[in-house]
C-alpha cells in the first residue's frame, strides 16, 4: 500500500518552504542595513555637529573649573586648567593694553594690526609688571601714550576721553601645568576658524582640526587665604600665592570642581528630578518648533541625533506641558533667571504650575540641603550648567547653527512664497 500525501499535509511543506525563505532574506537584508545604512545616512546625523562641539565637550569642559568666589560667598570664580602641549593660549594685544615680553617670548605675542592670531600649547602666562619689570612697563606705558596723544592732538580741546594703556608682562612658569583666572563662564568659547598659527605646531590630534578653541590673555590665577569669623576659605588675589596643581585646586579647602563633573551631575539631577515628564528636549519637524526654537530672522533647524551624543541619556519626552528645552541655552541664558525661576517659577512664569525647586540651593527653608562642596547652591549650578549645554555647542560662535539649515523651507512658508505640501 502506497504512502500518499493530502493536499492538507503538502499545502504545509509549501508553507515552511516559504517561511524559510522569508526568514533567510529577511535576515540578509538586516545584515545588509546593519553594513550599508550608515553609509548611506547623512554623517550629521550621527556624528559630532561640528569640531566645536567635540572640543568643547572633551578639552574645554574638563578644564573649567568653578568655586565660591569668597568664603560663605554666592559669587563664582571661573579658573582654566593649562596643560603643557595640550592648551592652546593666545597672547593679544588690545587699543588699550600691551604685553611685555622677554625677547625669547615675543614671537608668542600677536601685536595689534596683526591679522594673524599666533597660538601656542606651550604654558605660558601674562601677570601685572613687579619689581625691576614695573619700571620698564611704565616706561613702555608712557611711551604708547605719548604716541597716542601725538596722533590726537586736540583730544583736549574736544573733550574726547583719552585712551588710558595698560601693561601686562608675558612669562613662563616653568611647568606643565598653570591655572588661569577665566574671565566668562565658558559657555562660547574662543574659537579660531581662519587666519591662525600654532608656533609650536600641533601636538594633539584636536590642533589638527581646522578650528580650534583656545584662551585668551590667560592671567594667572593666584589665592590669598582669608578668614571671616569661623569661615576660612581663600579669594582670588593677583598679588596672592599660585596654585601649586590639580590636587590644591580641588581640595577640601578650595573645593573647585571641573565643569564636565557639574553637567553630569546636572543629567543625573534632570533625571531624579522628572523634568523630562513634562519638558521635552527636541525641537521637532513641525513649522511651529521651527520657529519657536528660533531667531528673529532665522527659523532653527529640527533636532539631530548628533545633539544627544554626549549624553548619558537622552530625554527627548513626548509632553509638553512644559517649554521645550532643545534651545534653552540659547534662548535663556541668564543665570540669574534661572535661579529666580528654580526658587519660586511663578516669579518668573506667571501661572506656571512647575514646583519650587528650593531644595536646589544652599538655603533650602526646609533645612535638608547641607553643602559639603565648594561651589555654592552647587544642584542648581550643575542643572543650570547642564541647560547651559542645550543648543550652544552645536557649531562654533563664529557661525550661527541655524543659518542655512532650514529643511522645512519655514521661511518661505512662513512669507508666503512656498505653500505647504507645494514642491
Amino acid at each position: 500500500m502506497t504512502e500518499q500525501h493530502t493536499p492538507h499535509t503538502h499545502g504545509w511543506e509549501k508553507s515552511a518552504i516559504v517561511t524559510f525563505i522569508a526568514i533567510g532574506l529577511l535576515f540578509l537584508s538586516s545584515i545588509l542595513a546593519t553594513v550599508l545604512a550608515p553609509n548611506m545616512l547623512d554623517p550629521s546625523w550621527t556624528d559630532s555637529s561640528s569640531h566645536y562641539q567635540v572640543q568643547m565637550y572633551e578639552v574645554s569642559d574638563p578644564n573649567v573649573y568653578i568655586a565660591r568666589a569668597l568664603p560663605g560667598s554666592a559669587n563664582l570664580d571661573y579658573v582654566n586648567h593649562i596643560k603643557k602641549d595640550y592648551t592652546l593660549l593666545a597672547f593679544v594685544e588690545t587699543d588699550n593694553m600691551r604685553i611685555l615680553a622677554p625677547s625669547e617670548l615675543e614671537r608668542y605675542v600677536t601685536k595689534v594690526g596683526e591679522q594673524e592670531l599666533k597660538l601656542t600649547s606651550r604654558v605660558l602666562l601674562l601677570r601685572k609688571p613687579a619689581g625691576s619689570t614695573a619700571v620698564e612697563a611704565e616706561k613702555l606705558r608712557k611711551e604708547v601714550q605719548q604716541k597716542w596723544e601725538t596722533s590726537h592732538p586736540n583730544w583736549k580741546e574736544k573733550d574726547h576721553p583719552r585712551m588710558d594703556y595698560s601693561i601686562m608682562e608675558l612669562f613662563d612658569p616653568h611647568s606643565d601645568e598653570a591655572f588661569s583666572l577665566a574671565r566668562s563662564e565658558g559657555f562660547l568659547e574662543h574659537f579660531a576658524a581662519s587666519n591662525f598659527v600654532l608656533i609650536d605646531g600641533p601636538k594633539q590630534p584636536y590642533h589638527h582640526d581646522p578650528g580650534v578653541i583656545y584662551l585668551e590673555n590667560p592671567e594667572e590665577f593666584r589665592i590669598r587665604r582669608v578668614s571671616y569669623g569661623d569661615l576660612k576659605g581663600v579669594k582670588y588675589d593677583p598679588n596672592g600665592e599660585p596654585i601649586k596643581d590639580i590636587a590644591e585646586l580641588t581640595s577640601p579647602d578650595i573645593g573647585f570642581i571641573c565643569r564636565q563633573k557639574l553637567i553630569t551631575m546636572g543629567e543625573s539631577i534632570y533625571a531624579a528630578e522628572g523634568c523630562y515628564y513634562c519638558h521635552t528636549d527636541q525641537s521637532r519637524t513641525l513649522i511651529q518648533d521651527c520657529v519657536l526654537n528660533g531667531s528673529e530672522s532665522f527659523a532653527a533647524p529640527p533636532s539631530s541625533g548628533n545633539e544627544y551624543i554626549y549624553q548619558d541619556v537622552t530625554f527627548p519626552g513626548t509632553r509638553r506641558i512644559g517649554p521645550d528645552l532643545a534651545r534653552v541655552g540659547v534662548k535663556r541664558p541668564s543665570r540669574d533667571w534661572h535661579k529666580a525661576h528654580f526658587w519660586q517659577p511663578k516669579t518668573e512664569s506667571p501661572g506656571t504650575i512647575m514646583p519650587s525647586m528650593r531644595h536646589f540651593f544652599d538655603d533650602d527653608p526646609r533645612g535638608q540641603s547641607v553643602n559639603q562642596i565648594g561651589v555654592p547652591n552647587y544642584r542648581f549650578e550643575a542643572i543650570f550648567q547642564y541647560l547651559m549645554t542645550k543648543g550652544t555647542r552645536i557649531t562654533p560662535p563664529t557661525q550661527a547653527w541655524w543659518l542655512g539649515k532650514d529643511p522645512l523651507q519655514t521661511t518661505e512658508i512662513i512669507e508666503g512664497r512656498k505653500r505647504i505640501g507645494a514642491s
